[in-house]
């Protein structure tokens, strides 16, 4: 996914991208420990324009998947989305420190910089970075899910089951079998 920064104007360039998963190495390393399975292509659309000495790219990348509900185990197809700003820059732009301090230095990720060499800047480790910071920790295949009972496994979003529902609360557990001695 490469941007040739000759091709970005003063009005700025609008791209729409759509790139095979094997073009980025890290969802296609998601998809081999089975967390999830990525559906058909990658889409990006992107504006890049100048600002000074750096270059602003803006956009949005999306791409169907496969995940397993957390709650009752059934794989479900969803839409991963997640918009982007990131800012390109050749060197790191020299920065005043008002106070003496010793030992002060930014790296550009401090700084929330990527640093390109030459005439084209690389889009495929930020847009792989944003796709994964989007994956849901916990997915859902639906907010009204009831999930799975904890005694005999049973489906509950088809039928309820039979099992007493438990005494204690669970957060509470580790606590049911403490006694305070008194004096």
């Amino acid at each position: 996914m490469l941007i040739s920064v000759d091709e970005i104007q003063e009005a700025g360039l609008i791209l729409d991208l759509e790139e095979p998963l094997a073009t980025f190495p890290v969802l296609a390393e998601v998809a081999e420990s089975d967390f999830c399975r990525f559906v058909g292509p990658v889409t990006v659309q992107v504006r890049a324009f100048q600002a000074h000495e750096m270059i602003e790219v803006e956009g949005q990348a999306s791409v169907q998947v496969v995940l397993t509900c957390s709650r009752c185990l059934k794989d479900f197809e969803s839409s991963l989305s997640a918009q982007f700003a990131l800012t390109y820059c050749r060197q790191l732009p020299e920065i005043e420190v008002e106070d003496d301090e010793e030992g002060t230095e930014l790296s550009a990720e401090d700084m929330g910089l990527i640093l390109f060499d030459g005439q084209e800047i690389d889009l495929t480790e930020g847009v792989q970075e944003q796709l994964v910071m989007a994956l849901p920790f916990r997915p859902v295949c639906d907010e009204g899910c009831k999930g799975l009972c904890p005694q005999c496994g049973a489906d509950l979003n088809v039928a309820p089951c039979d099992c007493r529902p438990q005494d204690f609360n669970l957060k509470m557990a580790a606590l049911k079998d403490f006694k305070v001695k008194k004096k």
